[in-house]
């Protein structure tokens, strides 16, 4: 299989000019051509085998095909051509079928003729068993789909047209045997044979090394791979919703999440894995770290990432994880995209893949009630998990959730929110996530300044202008107080602005004289990290929030973190001056809460998020030092509320995350994957 080779070309510049269709009659001279000069004679395919493949097969061969410098505004009406007059020369090919731009459906214009020429093409066959003698001809009832050629003509090899061609054939295959009434037989799965030095880059193509293959097929030594071909057919996948850091005690809390539970990796392969012997498994691992290339895991095939998002958009729920069983290969293939430190991890008995996709069908890295969410989902199926302990595998990390049966948790402290858990619907799990400082922005600096006028205007819809440094610092926070309607000035002395690690939160903090105590950044930048006096950030429940304020500050990525240590009274039920109900934090058979919480979002699409778990890496740390507490408790007040414990494993770096997941809603998903 001929992929890659040296090139001079630009790899931007040739896929903006390349589409992906079906090979027609008139393309056989021309991959006659590549294949002749691609393969050596006792291995090229000769015309009439083409000719036959494209005949009996024709769904099964596409190519890729490059438009000529200014050939895209260069159409000819071809109304008046008949099909038997349809024979273009080597360097123009004309096309009256539906074709991809790298990967995507691009509506044709049915009586177009695109000027260019073919650079690449995939040819198949389908078959009952992959042997030399049955892939010889073309069995249409055949549940494997036997792959003859992979190639790219030499000169526009590494430049990502046999990636792209590869990734565009799976989609469009995967298609294919899932569009109900289009194969009377659907196909098991897609196989091909390698060369050694190209294994690595099929594995990073979705496919997986199977061996030494017993096909003889010219002098060399030849590897057998495949990929699972989803089927469609009345595939139903197990569904829940969840509220994730719910707060039993209120009905309606937590943030909601959507799980579905998948036999394998999405479009991909499934949860029967070969048996490979160890001499084997060893080789190819060998062949894999000879790769100059091998820092990527296997991609989930494009029907797969389709669907997924599709589904995420059906749900409409903030996230939808999806899951899947892997097995101890699979794991060591995800690996190869984790840090050295993460890749010493064994593969668990129980490990599973996870990705996120957001309400809009975007995928996102990392998202924390979610993947409580999934580890409910699991631990309430005992043929999905028999242990206490998972290990997800995510797109970037490796996340272990652990259930909570009792009253200890894992770090050996009293799991706090644990007497809540008498529901049967009800699971407590706890999380690792890591450790996320948080880091101080400077006094009198232009990003404390942009910082104050930023809150300013989010919360009272004006910013503060001032010429003097000291006028700012004087003017810049003016609670609104319902009673009166005026704006009164609570706080005059700013002791702290900073940032988390990254830079992730923004983080604020006054003298005692005023309500912000504090502001910074997380980690990276991400958050802005603000706390504020318990009065402060109770007057700030009844202001109404101009969200897109919030992200004027480009010193923060992701999302604004409002919070305060919690009093250790109860709190009244209502807000006297306004007569707003506000939810008691501390009252009698709530676990003690040690600090209240906020998170807004707009940077991200989310204008304020019910409960985020990532927020309390940050969160405990901060108020596990200010209180000199190993376990913290955070109440998360959106308009739905939630509970997180932070368990601190300073010395590790790590945060333990635990929460209760309730499941609302289980059923079955009919979208056929």
């Amino acid at each position: 299989m001929m992929a890659n080779n040296s090139s001079s070309f630009s790899s931007s510049t040739i896929m903006d000019r390349i589409i992906f269709r079906a090979v027609q009659p008139t393309d056989i001279p021309r991959c006659f051509d590549i294949e002749s000069r691609s393969y050596p004679e006792d291995e090229a395919a000769s015309k009439s085998t083409l000719q036959y493949r494209q005949h009996h097969a024709a769904p099964f061969f596409r190519c890729a095909f490059l438009i000529d410098n200014g050939g895209s505004n260069s159409y000819t009406d071809i109304s008046s051509i008949s099909s038997s007059n349809m024979r273009s020369p080597m360097g123009t090919t004309s096309t009256s079928n539906p074709v991809s731009r790298q990967g995507r459906s691009t509506p044709m214009n049915l009586q177009a003729t695109l000027k260019g020429r073919i650079i690449g093409f995939i040819c198949a066959t389908r078959c009952s068993s992959f042997t030399a003698e049955s892939m010889k001809s073309h069995d249409a009832t055949g549940k494997i789909l036997a792959i003859h050629s992979v190639v790219v003509e030499e000169k526009f090899r590494n430049s990502g047209v046999a990636s792209a061609m590869i990734q565009d054939y799976l989609s469009a295959m995967e298609r294919l045997n899932c569009k109900s009434g289009t194969l009377k037989v659907k196909m098991d799965k897609i196989v091909l044979m390698a060369k050694k030095n190209l294994l690595a880059f099929y594995v990073r193509n979705g496919f997986k090394a199977m061996g030494v293959s017993d096909v003889v097929h010219g002098r060399e030594q030849w590897f057998e791979l495949e990929r699972d071909l989803p089927r469609g057919d009345d595939e139903k996948h197990k569904c829940y919703l969840l509220d994730c850091f719910a707060d039993v005690n209120q009905e309606g809390s937590g943030n909601p999440a959507a799980v579905v539970l998948l036999n394998g990796t999405p479009g991909g392969q499934g949860d029967d894995e070969p048996t490979i012997n160890n001499s084997m498994d060893d080789e190819l691992d060998d062949i894999m770290e000879e790769d100059g290339n091998n820092n990527n895991a296997p991609t989930i095939s494009p029907r797969g990432v389709e669907w997924m998002s599709v589904v995420a958009r059906e749900f409409n729920q903030s996230e939808t994880a999806f899951v899947w069983p892997v097995s101890n290969k699979q794991v060591s293939l995800e690996l190869y995209s984790l840090s050295p430190q993460q890749q010493q991890l064994s593969a668990p008995a129980t490990a599973f893949g996870i990705r996120y996709y957001s309400k809009s069908g975007v995928e996102v890295d990392l998202c924390g009630h979610a993947t409580l969410a999934s580890a409910a989902a699991l631990f309430g199926q005992s043929n999905e998990c028999n242990g206490n302990n998972i290990t997800f595998y995510a797109k970037n990390d490796v996340l272990k959730a652990e259930r909570v049966l009792s009253q200890a948790s894992p770090s050996g402290a009293a799991a706090m929110i644990s007497n809540q858990c008498d529901n049967s619907n009800v699971t407590l799990i706890a999380m690792d996530f890591p450790w996320k400082d948080v880091t101080a922005i400077p006094d009198g600096g232009e990003g404390q300044k942009a910082v104050l006028n930023m809150l300013s205007t989010a919360f009272f819809g004006t910013s503060i202008k001032a010429e003097v440094e000291s006028d700012l610092m004087a003017k810049f926070i003016q609670f609104f107080n319902p009673k009166e309607q005026s704006h009164t000035l609570f706080s005059q002395h700013i002791l702290f602005i900073g940032t988390t690690d990254a830079k992730e939160d923004l983080f604020i903090e006054l003298t005692e004289e005023g309500h912000i105590l504090f502001i910074g950044t997380t980690d990276a930048k991400e958050d802005l990290f603000i706390e504020l006096t318990e009065e402060g950030f109770d007057l700030l429940r009844d202001i109404k929030v101009y969200y897109s304020a919030l992200s004027e500050w480009e010193g923060f990525s992701r999302g604004v973190i409002i919070c305060c240590c919690a009093g250790n009274e109860t709190p009244p039920e209502t807000i006297e001056n306004g007569g707003t109900s506000r939810s008691n934090v501390n009252r009698p058979g709530n676990p003690a809460i040690d600090f209240r919480s906020r998170f807004f979002g707009p940077k991200i699409g989310i204008d304020e998020d019910p409960v985020t778990g990532s927020a309390h890496c940050s969160l405990g740390p901060y108020f596990g030092t200010k209180l000199d507490k190993k376990v913290v408790i955070g109440k998360q007040e959106s308009e739905r509320g939630g509970l997180v414990e932070c368990i601190l494993k300073k010395e590790e770096g790590r945060v333990g995350l635990v929460g209760t997941a309730c499941v609302t809603v289980s059923g079955m998903l009919s979208m056929p994957l």
